[in-house]
């Protein structure tokens, strides 16, 4: 496996856990002939890491260590990335994209490369693999997304408020897509009387943990 396919499956392994306020990461291990040795994704913020957790699983001496998101310097519920990386004799980390973290934001890259590992930044991005923690790192504000479908005169049902769907089944899933990317879904209590919404992620072969539903109401 080279390091593109690689990162391709840290990406997918990244997008099976919802761990904020923590960064979605995932992380591959190859040996120096591109053989996987190790894998892992960060589950639950206050646990380990992608990383330590890839480490921790390896079959064999790890030559490349292929993560989502750059590795970690600070010592939070958990300890540093970069030194478990350093510790297990990595000779090359190749990170997605800098994180914004400002607790991180380079110091990562700076310590591997202090101890004599070889880093580049191949991407992709933070914000495409979790908008927004990405949004949040970047801006202090949380990422609000609003779902809208309404006919050309404005309506969003008929007067008896029978109609179940106005969007087709292309738009549904866009949303659905959206919903995934999330740790909410808002709705009014009208939408609750009158829809009784499931609010929940509905895409064939979606294994993430589902939106909290929120109901705003009085």
């Amino acid at each position: 496996m080279n390091e593109e396919q690689a990162m391709d499956r840290a990406v997918m392994l990244a997008m099976a856990a919802r761990p904020h306020p923590n960064p979605r990461v995932g992380c591959v291990l190859l040996a120096a002939d591109g053989t996987v040795v190790g894998e892992g994704f960060h589950e639950k913020a206050g646990e380990a890491h992608a990383e330590r957790i890839a480490l921790d699983s390896a079959t064999g001496q790890v030559h490349t260590a292929v993560v989502t998101l750059e590795p970690c310097t600070h010592h939070g519920r958990t300890p540093p990335c970069t030194e478990a990386l350093i510790e297990a004799g990595v000779k090359r980390v190749a990170i997605g994209s800098v994180d914004p973290d400002d607790r991180v934001s380079g110091s990562g890259i700076k310590v591997l490369e202090e101890a004599g590992i070889e880093v580049a930044v191949v991407g992709p991005d933070i914000g495409d693999i979790d908008p927004g923690y990405a949004h949040h790192r970047r801006t202090g504000r949380p990422r609000v997304l609003l779902k809208l479908a309404a006919t050309l005169d404005g309506q969003t049902a008929t007067a008896s408020g029978e109609s179940r769907w106005i969007t087709g089944e292309q738009a549904r899933l866009a949303a659905h897509r959206l919903r995934a990317q999330s740790d909410a879904v808002v709705v009014g209590m009208g939408t609750v009387l009158a829809d009784n919404p499931r609010l929940d992620v509905r895409i064939e072969g979606f294994i993430g943990p589902q939106p909290r539903p929120v109901v705003i109401s009085g």
